[in-house]
């Protein structure tokens, strides 16, 4: 059976004009939020989504809200900004597809800050791996865990797909650019800043996914 995927990569960050790899897990620039409110506007299947899954760094995290408010579910904004949709698309947070590099700006914040700078989220709702912002285990800037990463993922990714309700069956994953190519490992992917790329995905027995691209 084939399923629809989104991929997505993360709109423009702090550290992205001047390449400053010092910064620790950087927010979006005021570009990279109107790329990201950009993409809310041209983002042609958001009644088709229903699930989102982000990287949990600030950057994927803010393109994600902002770049599908009219997908996700109202639950994940404030009451009183008017963005979400009722019953919208469910939101994961996977340190699985966060950024490959163990530079500081490939780097993720302490779940107490997020909490923090994200006070609006159900995060009773979005527990994930304590290891997490770590770059060890699975999580290391080595190939073999990257690539172990991307497979895990996979093996997630189908799960999903076959969970999900047949009126919103599609998924969107919110990643970096360096990640790609572990999610969709038989593509040759460049993204501009929160552009994206669908695709029909099958798996085998194994969960190893093939794709073809679509848009």
């Amino acid at each position: 059976m084939a399923f629809r995927l989104h991929v997505v990569r993360h709109a423009e960050g702090i550290h992205n004009p001047k390449h400053d790899i010092s910064i620790l897990d950087p927010p979006l620039t005021p570009k990279g939020v109107q790329q990201s409110e950009r993409l809310s506007q041209i983002f042609p299947f958001n009644d088709n989504v229903g699930l989102v899954i982000t990287s949990p760094l600030k950057r994927t995290l803010q393109t994600t809200l902002i770049g599908f408010q009219q997908t996700l579910d109202g639950k994940y904004y404030p009451e009183t900004a008017g963005s979400g949709q009722p019953d919208g698309a469910r939101l994961l947070l996977s340190p699985d597809i966060q950024a490959h590099s163990a530079r500081l700006c490939d780097t993720g914040s302490d779940q107490a800050i997020l909490q923090s700078e994200f006070p609006h989220l159900p995060w009773d709702e979005l527990a994930f791996d304590p290891v997490f912002p770590a770059k060890e285990e699975l999580y290391a800037p080595d190939r073999e865990a990257l690539v172990e990463r991307g497979r895990s993922f996979q093996r997630f990714l189908k799960k999903e797909f076959v969970a999900l309700d047949s009126g919103r069956p599609d998924i969107v994953v919110v990643s970096h650019g360096g990640f790609m190519k572990h999610i969709i490992p038989n593509e040759k992917l460049a993204f501009d800043q929160a552009g994206w790329m669908s695709f029909f995905v099958q798996f085998d027995r194994d969960s190893e996914m093939t794709s073809i691209r679509i848009q």
